[in-house]
This record gives structure tokens, C-alpha cells and sequence, in this order.
């Protein structure tokens, strides 16, 4: 056997180890393509689909007009389209409406009444009626009365504020006593409080005016708000004592503007102030308010109090207060009696 039939040469040694590893490869590389290929058919597969369905058929978009139309509207419960709906708009439009018509008659009424009062055409000062003020008007000294005009003896009139109280029956023993009249101008709220006292006073057959209801200062008042204080105080005195009791009025600390005195007018009041101030509202000495009471003077209309506060000064110095004016032979006169044209 010869040497170059059982030996190979290198190269052919080389070639003949490479051929499985060149198999391996070869196989290798068959799967990375088919695989590559079945993946790449399922991402063109899936990307048709998404471009299909991305690409099929438009919605269609219904009009307002047809949505609100009677016939689907129709087709709708009747709790959603009109009790949920429908109702509470239909009310909420209703109540606004009954509000605004409200609010418009309440202020039709107040321009009304504000009118009215800013058209009544005042009386001057110091006109009476009788006895009592002419409505609308004031008086505050009686020299103006025309029934005292031909008098030629002193004439004194005694008034009592802020009453009843507790002191009020002690002053009407000392009137009843000296048979000498007098008039009392009561706070409805006391009257309230007191309303035997009140019906003693007249009974005994004194007159009764109003003081107001519980003591404010008219002037600071708006006109609606003083026609209250003088219209509430003389129903209350009114209600129990008989209709027509209340004549005339007199002012909180006399203060009072034109404003008051038209409120006033429409109730049919007069307002009645004073010229002599015993001044028993700030003083305890029965001594002094006799002085203060008896000042010089042939008409004498003399304020005191039966309420408001401490009034046992003013109990002790009536009798003497009394007594003085007797000793000048003083007639003694009382205010605001009888009924007043037009008062039932």
C-alpha cells in the first residue's frame, strides 16, 4: 500500500471535519428565516386587521332635532321627561313669579302710604278740637284753647305720663279726694301690664291718652314707625277701655317733627305737650317738684308722672300742688274728653 492511499493531506482532513458544523449552521440558519417569516406574516396580519377595523364604516351622528323629537321623546318615561324635567323648572318659574308679583304690590303699598302721609296737609300749632288738639296738630299751653278764652280765672291743667303703675291708684285717691280732674297718658305696654289700674283710671271717668307704646322717641322714627308706636298703644288702650278712648297723644320727651305729626293726623290724634315740667322725673324731693309746679301763670298745663320710675315725690307734693292752685281760685280743667268727629 503506498503512503498517499492510506494518509490524507491536511487540506483534506480540514474539509472533511467542517462538513457537520457547516450542517448545524445551515440548519440554524433555516429556522431564524422561517421564524422570522411567521412572525413577520402575524404582524402584516394583525396590522390589516387594525387598518380594517380603523378603516371601516363611519358612525353615524344623529341631529339634535331627531334625539328631541315628539316621537322619541315619546318613548321616554314620563317621570324623566316631565316629573324630573319638566316639574321642578315648571315651579321654580312659578314661585319666582308669585315672589317678584309680592315684592311689587308690598313696595306699591309702601310708596302708597308714604305718599299719603307726605300729602296730608298739617293743621297749624296749636289748634283745637274741643278739648283735645285738632289731629295733625299740637298744642302746648292752654291760652290757645277757645273755650278759656272768655275765663277769667286761673284754669290749671294736671297730666300724668307713664302710667299705670303702682303709684297710679295713690294719685287717683288724691284727684278723687280733691274733686279735681286731671289726664293721663298711658304707655300701651303698661296697659298691658296694668290693666286694672287703667280700668280704674276710667272708670272714674278720666281721660286717657296715648303715650306711645313703650316710650320711643318719635322724632328718631321713621313715619311708618311712629304711626305704629301711636296706632299700636291706642288699640291696646282702646280694646280694653271701649273705642274711642284714646283722643290725643302726647310725645315721649316732647320730641316730635312733622313727620309725627302726620302719622299722628291719620290716626286721628293731636299731640298735647305741656308749658310747666315739675320735673318729678329727675328729682325725689317732693319739695322741690311743688316749686317747679307752681310757677307763676293764669294757664298752667303741668306735667308729672304716675310711672316710669320712683314716683312716691310726686304722691306728696300733689296734695300741696293742689291746694295752691285752689288758693288762687283756679278752675281745673281735663283734656282730650269726648269722642272726636268721624271716631266710632
Amino acid at each position: 500500500m503506498t503512503r498517499t492511499s492510506v494518509e490524507e493531506s491536511p487540506s483534506q482532513l480540514g474539509r472533511s471535519d467542517n462538513r457537520p458544523l457547516l450542517a448545524i449552521k445551515v440548519a440554524l440558519v433555516g429556522v431564524i428565516v422561517v421564524t422570522l417569516s411567521a412572525a413577520g406574516w402575524r404582524g402584516v396580519t394583525q396590522s390589516d386587521t387594525r387598518t380594517e377595523v380603523a378603516s371601516g364604516p363611519e358612525p353615524v351622528l344623529t341631529s339634535l332635532a331627531s334625539v328631541t323629537s315628539p316621537a322619541v321623546l315619546g318613548e321616554l318615561p314620563e317621570a324623566t321627561s316631565q316629573a324630573l324635567v319638566g316639574g321642578p323648572v315648571a315651579q321654580a318659574l312659578v314661585l319666582r313669579a308669585e315672589k317678584l308679583a309680592r315684592e311689587a304690590e308690598e313696595k306699591r303699598l309702601a310708596e302708597e302710604k308714604k305718599r299719603a302721609i307726605e300729602a296730608a296737609i298739617l293743621p297749624e300749632r296749636g289748634i283745637w278740637n274741643g278739648t283735645a288738639p285738632l289731629p295733625g296738630s299740637e298744642v302746648h299751653d292752654l291760652m290757645t284753647m277757645p273755650m278759656l278764652q272768655a275765663e277769667q280765672a286761673p284754669v290749671v291743667a294736671l297730666t300724668f305720663d307713664d302710667g299705670p303703675s303702682k303709684y297710679t291708684a295713690e294719685i287717683l285717691a288724691i284727684l278723687k279726694k280733691e274733686q279735681v280732674p286731671a289726664t293721663f297718658f298711658f304707655l300701651g305696654m303698661n296697659v298691658q301690664e296694668r290693666p286694672a289700674d287703667a280700668r280704674m283710671v276710667a272708670d272714674a271717668g278720666f281721660p286717657i291718652g296715648s303715650h306711645t307704646m313703650d316710650h320711643k322717641d318719635l322724632k328718631t322714627l321713621t313715619p311708618a314707625a311712629a304711626e305704629a308706636q301711636l296706632a299700636n298703644s291706642t288699640k291696646v288702650i282702646d280694646d280694653l277701655l271701649g273705642a274711642g278712648t284714646v283722643q290725643c297723644a302726647r310725645a315721649p320727651y316732647g320730641s316730635f317733627n312733622d313727620d309725627t305729626l302726620r302719622a299722628a293726623k291719620k290716626q286721628g290724634l293731636g299731640l298735647v305737650g305741656w308749658d310747666v315740667d315739675t320735673e318729678d322725673w329727675k328729682v325725689r324731693d317732693s319739695g322741690r317738684i311743688l316749686a317747679r309746679a307752681t310757677v307763676p301763670g293764669k294757664r298752667q298745663l303741668i306735667l308729672a308722672h304716675d310711672g316710669g320710675g320712683e314716683r312716691r315725690a310726686t304722691v306728696e307734693a300733689l296734695p300741696a300742688i293742689i291746694a295752691h292752685y285752689k288758693a288762687q281760685g283756679a278752675r281745673f280743667v281735663e283734656l282730650c274728653t269726648g269722642k272726636a268727629p268721624g271716631k266710632s
